[in-house]
């Protein structure tokens, strides 16, 4: 008897342990930025530069949920950005472009409204985006996709990724189905995270992820477009910038650039204008011109006056240093400080 009633005591204890909800661990983000070093910052888990290419003041946002090491996203921008980005480690990025104003592209390919944008495991990113943009995709570890198409359709995704290229042309069908499974995901789990406790809620979501992702995989139309045709330029103007932050008091000129990097000034002139669609001498400006925007942002109190700050990146013209900041970033260099300080 005294057994038995330990037995009872036990199962009742353990189905009352069972009966409560284990809530998941998720990590939000809903943020609206209005300076292009901030949208930088402001999606989680990835390590990101951001050169904002196009004139006038920025606004962004993100949207992001992570659980159990997936993530799902949509970022937005209404200025055009050269981005270098690294996603998570050992992840693989699944998406589309939302909304494109202007020419885009990913991964060194010209990206469309129904592109599947993707990016491989520990793989750099190169996304210069238009002049109006949102993008929305997934991060997902793969490991997890790997398992998933081996398990659930047989497939070595391994082998059948390497086909696929950074961008590809998506039946409007097939991309709109998964914006839809993207947009349910961030909209649901966004809005009703505090009715969110049980992992089988996240799992149901999460295999209706994978699943959509991996037909889209599948089912690409296939793409002509020759990457390495972008390769070469994309490979200049890295390192252009590589000069430029090595040199920071130095203003190059194009013929300083040309014997540096060994090529005529009509190639390095067509590689910037083909990538970013800009000239080297501007590009090299905008990254001066966002190092000192973020050394005000980050340490104004250490900053003596914006014309030693201004030098030191190598603008001696005072009067063309603001005008210069300003047409970039909407506002002039004191009102950057100026507002640092207060904030701080």
């Amino acid at each position: 008897m005294e057994n038995d009633a330990l037995t009872a005591a036990t199962a009742a204890a353990i189905a009352e342990l069972s009966a409560t909800p284990a809530k998941l661990d998720l990590h939000l983000v809903r943020r609206s930025t209005v300076d292009v070093l901030e949208q930088a910052l402001a999606l989680p888990f990835w390590q990101q530069d951001y050169t904002q290419l196009s004139k006038g003041s920025f606004s962004g946002s993100v949207l992001s949920v992570t659980c159990e090491g997936l993530q799902i996203f949509t970022e937005s921008m209404t200025q055009a950005v050269d981005q270098i980005a690294s996603a998570p480690q050992d992840c693989y990025v699944i998406g589309l472009p939302t909304v494109i104003e202007g020419d885009a592209t990913w991964g060194l390919l010209p990206i469309n409204k129904h592109s599947l944008i993707t990016l491989g495991k520990n793989a750099e990113l190169y996304f210069k985006t238009a002049n109006v943009s949102e993008i929305t995709a997934a991060v997902i570890p793969s490991k997890r996709l790997e398992e998933y198409a081996a398990n659930i359709e047989w497939i070595d995704l391994v082998d059948s990724i390497r086909t696929i290229k950074p961008v590809e042309p998506l039946n409007p069908g097939v991309a709109n189905q998964l914006l839809a499974t993207l947009g349910k995901g961030l909209k649901f789990h966004l809005e009703k995270h505090e009715e969110i406790y049980f992992p089988e809620m996240w799992k149901s979501y999460e295999d209706d992820l994978l699943s959509t992702c991996l037909f889209a995989l599948l089912h690409v139309k296939g793409n002509t477009s020759a990457q390495s045709d972008q390769r070469i330029p994309r490979y200049l103007v890295n390192k252009v910038r590589e000069e430029t932050l090595m040199n920071p008091g130095v203003p190059l000129t194009i013929d300083d650039l040309c014997l540096i990097l060994r090529v005529k000034r009509r190639t390095l002139n067509h590689a910037f204008a083909r990538v970013l669609g800009i000239t080297p001498i501007t590009y090299m400006r905008n990254v001066k011109l966002h190092r000192i925007r973020d050394e005000i942002l980050n340490a104004p109190n250490e900053i003596i006056s914006i014309s030693q700050l201004a030098t030191k990146w190598g603008f001696w013209h005072m009067s063309l240093f603001s005008r210069y900041y300003r047409e970039l970033f909407g506002e002039v260099p004191i009102d950057t400080l100026q507002r640092s300080r207060r904030l701080r």
